[in-house]
């Protein structure tokens, strides 16, 4: 084992203790998706029909995909963006949450004919999910649900990305960024949400940061055990 995967179980380890099940945590609307949707535990209807996609190869953990799946129907997210595809990896739960999700992903020619090969199996739901290569051809009033950041664009920084998702989100948004720890290329990503006045709760679950805009709650950071 290499030193940084002794530290990531070190660290993990002391947030199982020290934070599971919502452990100080006096918010009740955060004390119910800490222990409701994110440390869930009971299977899905989708859970079997994933499973067989997330190999040791795949760009996220079945533990992840099934969170994704949960968040994505607990918000009742219907319009769904992904920022840089990872290739059907992130799009499968999020198309298994609900048949009325809208999913736009932004991606190459060859990461959209990836991810139509990997999700074939499951082509009746494809009508869900529509392709652009950039940003800045998304329109100006689109207003997504859940923002799922799988990679920064190689073309904006961590902050302008802040900006740019917080005038493409809406008052009862989430916002899911991979890969938040230091050193990452998400961490001033995620630190412009943390210090947004405009996003009231973020979690920090080692790995991912969720963000939730909620305009009637003070600001709230917690830090989660997953």
């Amino acid at each position: 084992m290499t030193p940084k995967r002794i530290k990531d179980y070190l660290n993990k380890s002391v947030r199982q203790l020290r934070h599971r099940k919502g452990f100080g945590v006096h918010s009740p609307f955060a004390f119910s998706i800490i222990n409701d949707v994110i440390e869930e535990k009971t299977s899905y209807y989708a859970y079997s029909e994933m499973q067989h996609t997330y190999g040791k190869d795949a760009h996220i953990s079945y533990k992840v995909a099934c969170l994704l799946l949960r968040l994505a129907n607990r918000f009742r997210a219907r319009r769904i963006l992904e920022i840089c595809c990872d290739e059907g990896y992130t799009i499968l739960p999020l198309l298994m949450a609900d048949s009325r999700n809208e999913i736009l992903t932004v991606a190459s020619e060859h990461q959209q004919k990836t991810t139509i090969e990997r999700l074939y199996s499951h082509k009746n739901r494809l009508t869900q999910l529509s392709f652009c290569s950039t940003l800045s051809a998304i329109d100006s009033d689109y207003q997504a649900d859940m923002i799922v950041v799988s990679a920064l664009p190689s073309d904006i920084t961590g902050p302008q990305l802040a900006e740019w998702i917080m005038a493409h989100t809406h008052e009862r948004s989430i916002v899911f960024v991979k890969g938040i720890q230091p050193k990452r290329l998400h961490e001033k990503l995620w630190d412009a949400f943390c210090d947004n006045e405009s996003v009231e709760i973020t979690m920090d679950l080692y790995d991912y940061g969720l963000a939730i805009r909620r305009p009637r709650f003070y600001k709230q950071h917690y830090v989660v055990a997953f």
